[in-house]
């Protein structure tokens, strides 16, 4: 596979700041803002201390998943994209200047990151010093919210320097089939599409001057056997900055000559969300990775999972996103007390549909259920393990009821092909805890639920 940066399609910055709201102060002001030199930068970029129980929840998430990895044998490593207006602070128009909380923040997270024992590399600090950044090939686009390839590069060159500096991170690297790459800079420049920061500013704001960039080119230097492929040891989860078209991806499997799953989500969707269907998905179930790389735009570190200001479908209460990632995460079940079995009601009501403790089914409409019943109230820290199949049914209701607590419902993407696999949930409840569940598999060609049983969370990761 080769990838080009230099002309592929970028994100819009307007969606970007669109699904976060950020700046809701500035409400009546332009999205963007018109630097020096035409230089343009995203307006969301600036923060105040207002934020700061947002980046502390963050920041506490990730440290507590970051132990669920460790325990089931994942390194991972967070790095932070930094922001564009601290970067280039000196092409910021007059009347805005950052203060101290913008100034420090990138430090200061890296800090709380460190002391909840995340190992993170720092990206703040090369970008600062580096001779590049004020060059004729600087690090970020001028009109763009995002790097450059030149900028793409030295991030996955101070990653390399990273790994190599820490004994848990190189030997799950070298725990990681090596894959030869190769890189290719064009001598020719040719004009840059990064300008989406443009459509940001008002109307009046003048013309600007495009930018010329070398196209770069990374590819294997041996085409792929299928047939003996290997499994891939290291997957990137990011934002747009790690998207393919920008460049980090291919950049750090030249730089660790390593094949990478690159799982990133543009920011309309959230790191919290990608996170998580990553977890859940065959790719990360059927072989977890050495090493994880969980790449977050600086700006995005204010919004934890419940932050209201994004799509409301992946907005999650902070503690069930945890609770859940964890779930996924776990290799190994750990028996809880409680013990589940299926009742004979709805579609196993005359347990035709029932062989042994597992049910499987013909086609299902919409109202058609099968019921788990609990021999004592679920707790929090419990979830439920199975294996499914949905064929044609993209998404499983669950529905949680117990006495003494409300009923609630519980949406589950699933793959919805004809083929089995593993489902982890738990059943958080707002009271005692639920004693039965109704499983809604909606409409489709056929249901199967085997090998049910219900596991237990570590102890210690809600503290």
């Amino acid at each position: 596979m080769i990838h080009n940066w230099n002309v592929s399609k970028w994100l819009c910055c307007a969606l970007l700041t669109g699904a976060f709201g950020m700046v809701s102060v500035h409400s009546a002001e332009f999205l963007g803002i018109v630097g020096k030199n035409d230089w343009l930068f995203l307006r969301s970029e600036l923060s105040s201390p207002a934020e700061a129980a947002g980046h502390a929840e963050t920041i506490s998430l990730i440290g507590r998943f970051n132990r669920v990895l460790v325990a089931n044998g994942i390194s991972m490593a967070v790095t932070m994209v930094p922001l564009k207006v601290r970067l280039y602070a000196e092409y910021l128009p007059d009347n805005i200047k950052l203060n101290d909380y913008t100034a420090g923040n990138y430090e200061r997270m890296s800090k709380a990151l460190q002391a909840a024992g995340v190992t993170v590399i720092d990206l703040n600090t090369p970008f600062l010093n580096s001779p590049l950044r004020d060059s004729e090939t600087p690090l970020f686009f001028r009109l763009d919210g995002h790097w450059n390839f030149v900028g793409a590069k030295l991030a996955a060159e101070t990653f390399k320097s990273g790994i190599d500096a820490n004994p848990v991170l190189k030997k799950a690297l070298d725990a990681t089939p090596e894959v030869a790459y190769q890189m290719k800079v064009g001598k020719r420049k040719i004009p840059s599409i990064g300008r989406e920061l443009i459509a940001l500013v008002p109307p009046n704001s003048g013309t600007f001057a495009p930018e010329r960039i070398a196209p770069v080119f990374v590819s294997r230097t041996q085409e792929q056997n299928e047939a003996k492929r290997v499994p891939i040891g290291i997957t990137l989860q990011g934002s747009s900055f790690s998207m393919e078209w920008g460049g980090f991806a291919d950049a750090l499997r030249f730089m660790l000559q390593r094949d990478i799953l690159n799982v990133s989500v543009p920011v309309t969707i959230g790191s919290w969300f990608g996170m998580e269907s990553y977890l859940s998905s065959d790719a990360f179930q059927t072989q977890a990775p050495k090493m994880l790389i969980w790449e977050r735009a600086e700006y995005a570190m204010r919004a934890p999972p419940d932050f209201q200001f994004q799509d409301p479908r992946y907005v999650s209460n902070n503690t069930e996103w945890l609770l859940r990632a964890s779930a996924w995460v776990q290799a190994a079940c750990k028996p809880s007390t409680v013990t589940a079995r299926l009742a004979r009601v709805g579609l196993a009501a005359n347990g035709i549909n029932m062989k042994g403790e597992d049910v499987v089914t013909g086609p299902t409409n919409e109202n058609e259920f099968i019921e788990i019943t609990f021999d004592k109230p679920i707790e929090k820290l419990d979830y439920l393990v199975a294996r499914a199949v949905t064929a044609g049914s993209k998404i499983l209701i669950m529905e949680g009821m117990g006495p003494g607590t409300a009923t609630r419902r519980f949406t589950l993407n699933v793959p919805g092909d004809d083929a089995t696999h593993i489902l982890k949930t738990p059943l958080p409840s707002n009271g005692l805890g639920f004693s039965k569940v109704r499983v809604y598999p909606g409409k489709s060609d056929g249901f199967t639920l085997k090998d049910l049983h219900i596991c237990r969370q570590p102890d210690d990761i809600l503290k």
